[in-house]
């Protein structure tokens, strides 16, 4: 073959391949979860969200889980509250956000509540708990999201005064418990955050956001090999990829420690648990 066909015939070639390759780039690209509503969020918000257990395709996709059941409103409610107790709040607040606009009920608008809390969307959720708690006193999930959000404002007398009434009614409500302990991180008291996380998980030894806490608390104070067992425990109930573990590990190497002491920003798509929606 001739110089002047061989060149036109490897440029052609060059190109198909760079072509072909660009193409698999994309298909192997993961396509981003569609947030029912914009993050905003700051940079460190009080608690993300995980779970050893996978959720199905359509959940990942952000299909909403309860499309056909039979009562939707209750279907959200009920799969946003399981969601939150699995520190999923992110996917808890896309869930609730779901449901139809006719879904007014405060069981729906609690838990929406307390999920635009966890993710440091403060002011809204101040707004739509006041609202929710004028219709129902005793929500314990708006109770709950006001409590957190005085947390992200420093207002931490008002959080322990509700997070301490949410727990003398109910000595097992871990959630309330995790926050109590929280509070106390912030205020950097190692000993009563560090007992809060602990009781946490004596309710509930797969509490991730309590065992990620321990493990950076602990790193932070030098307690090398506390903050080793709890690494360890830590990978057993959190999946692969999951923002925590990679600023746990930072943690125990030292490494980026400061931006470790809270949790980090979950604004991609995360493993979700598989919950059946109520018929």
């Amino acid at each position: 073959m001739s110089r002047k066909l061989a060149a036109p015939l490897i440029a052609l070639a060059f190109m198909a391949a760079l072509a072909l390759g660009i193409s698999l780039r994309s298909r192997a690209a993961p396509e981003p979860a569609r947030a029912a509503q914009a993050p905003s969020h700051s940079a460190t918000p009080l608690v993300g969200s995980v779970s050893a257990a996978s959720a199905p395709a359509a959940n990942v996709l952000g299909k909403n889980p309860c499309e056909h059941a039979s009562d939707r409103c209750a279907c959200a409610a009920a799969r946003g509250a399981e969601l939150l107790r699995a520190c999923f709040a992110e996917r808890a607040l896309q869930t609730v956000s779901l449901a139809p606009d006719s879904c007014t009920a405060p069981a729906l608008l609690g838990v929406r509540a307390e999920a635009l809390a966890a993710v440091e969307r403060g002011e809204e959720a101040r707004k739509l708990s006041t609202s929710v708690l004028q219709a129902e006193p005793q929500n314990r999930f708006a109770r709950r999201a006001l409590a957190i959000a005085a947390i992200q404002a420093r207002d931490f007398a008002s959080a322990d005064a509700a997070l301490t009434a949410l727990t003398t009614e109910d000595a097992k409500d871990v959630d309330s418990l995790f926050y109590l302990a929280l509070s106390q991180r912030r205020r950097d008291r190692y000993n009563g955050a560090r007992e809060g996380f602990l009781r946490v998980l004596r309710l509930d030894p797969k509490h991730i956001d309590a065992r990620f806490n321990l493990v950076t608390l602990t790193a932070a104070a030098g307690a090398a090999q506390e903050a080793e067992h709890d690494l360890q425990e830590l990978e057993q109930i959190t999946p692969l990829g999951d923002p925590r573990l990679i600023a746990a590990r930072a943690a125990i190497r030292g490494v980026g420690q400061a931006a470790a002491q809270e949790l980090p920003v979950l604004h991609q798509s995360l493993p979700a648990p598989a919950i059946a929606p109520p018929h």
